[in-house]
């Protein structure tokens, strides 16, 4: 599915009801991103920074909670142990 092909917009249960099973957006989150992107830019060379994009921008923490990277961390750390070898 694309947003400026020739398919008329349909929803995933309308797809579903077409006989699909599956239906994918190969380029749908690339175009919001780079729409953010050209704004992003935009506004950092009207106003010489990012300030007044920060509302608009996931946090460390966002990204962190997003990513499950706690459970990432508890797992390297119940799996990875420094072993600092002994003299010989």
């Amino acid at each position: 599915m694309t947003e400026f092909g020739r398919t008329p917009f349909f929803t995933a249960s309308e797809f579903e009801a077409m006989g699909y099973r599956m239906v994918i957006w190969p380029v749908s989150s690339l175009r919001v991103a780079n729409k953010a992107q050209e704004k992003l830019y935009a506004t950092l060379a009207r106003n010489g920074s990012t300030q007044a994009m920060v509302p608009e921008m996931q946090t460390r923490a966002e990204l962190y909670e997003k990513i499950g990277l706690a459970d990432y961390e508890a797992l390297d750390a119940s799996i990875v142990a420094t072993i600092v070898p002994e003299p010989v």
